[in-house]
């Protein structure tokens, strides 16, 4: 009788002692690794090799969008250490300008070359942008010598002290230029002498970055002078009275005011028209006195 107990009890013994040997393989035995999983980056494609999700960050490269605008100068000093080109600026104060691996440099030859092969004294005109706070170098162009051009309004003669300070557009601050014994001054041809800047003067300056000198002054325009301008009209903004013309003569593009125009003379400005104007030059502006209608060639 109490073998066929133990007969009956057998099979429950065993299915308890499986289910206790389960548990405690469950509590031993190591977790299976989580599976990872895989992002389109860690993929490998055809034939390429693979890349990683941490890119660059590239919102720091510069936008052209935002670009600030010209410098220009001597180099006093380039650190490639701190990448950094110290530029004292045409306008007379010094400029930090930052700089890698994707600013360019462009010899007088329109070749790119290494940017730190620029040796101090250079004059060079930098094409920056705002970079991280900073003002950034998108563009190294340096000169074919050490002599340097410029145009701009006479701002102020001082003959006691042979100083020309003049408002160049392409720089925020006047630009201060020593005037000396051998600065040639000429006006409409002829020789004339340093006391015959003014203010309010239009004037072309060849000088040397190093020595802030002049060496050759030329006026273009003053107070008074009375100029022919003929060409095609390529912009008309009756609202500000100002009108652009594509000059013939020397292929710019001159901005002449026409506020003081009659009806009948307003009448022959418009967009892509071929006119002759006489203007006079008050010191500020070109100011249009007569039109008159050039045919047009096919």
């Amino acid at each position: 009788m109490a073998e066929l107990s133990i007969q009956a009890a057998m099979p429950r013994l065993v299915l308890t002692l499986t289910l206790l040997a389960g548990c405690v393989h469950a509590q031993t035995a190591p977790a299976a690794p989580a599976a990872t999983p895989v992002t389109p980056a860690a993929t490998a494609n055809d034939g390429e090799p693979q890349r990683s999700l941490a890119i660059a960050d590239t919102s720091s490269e510069p936008v052209p969008g935002r670009k600030v605008g010209l410098v220009r100068g001597v180099v006093k000093r380039l650190d490639p250490i701190h990448d950094q080109l110290l530029i004292h600026t045409f306008g007379g104060g010094d400029l930090r300008i930052a700089f890698d691996g994707r600013t360019q440099l462009f010899s007088p030859e329109n070749t790119r070359t290494r940017l730190t092969s620029i040796p101090a004294g250079s004059v060079v005109s930098v094409d920056t942008v705002i970079d991280g706070g900073k003002l950034f170098a998108r563009a190294v162009r340096t000169s074919p010598s050490n002599a340097a051009e410029l145009s701009g309004q006479v701002v102020d003669y001082n003959p006691a002290k042979s100083r020309l300070t003049l408002r160049d557009p392409m720089s925020p601050d006047g630009i201060s230029l020593r005037i000396s014994s051998s600065t040639t001054v000429v006006n409409q041809g002829q020789a004339a002498s340093p006391q015959a800047l003014s203010p309010g003067m239009l004037v072309r300056v060849w000088f040397s970055p190093a020595q802030n000198a002049a060496n050759r002054v030329e006026i273009l325009a003053e107070r008074g002078n009375s100029f022919t301008f003929e060409g095609r009209v390529i912009a008309l903004d009756l609202r500000s009275h100002v009108l652009s013309l594509s000059n013939n003569t020397d292929q710019s593009v001159r901005e002449l005011a026409i506020g003081t125009l009659d009806a009948n003379s307003l009448g022959l400005l418009r967009e892509g028209a071929d006119v002759n104007i006489q203007a006079e030059f008050d010191g500020e502006r070109y100011n249009v006195r007569t039109v008159a209608a050039v045919p047009s060639h096919p």
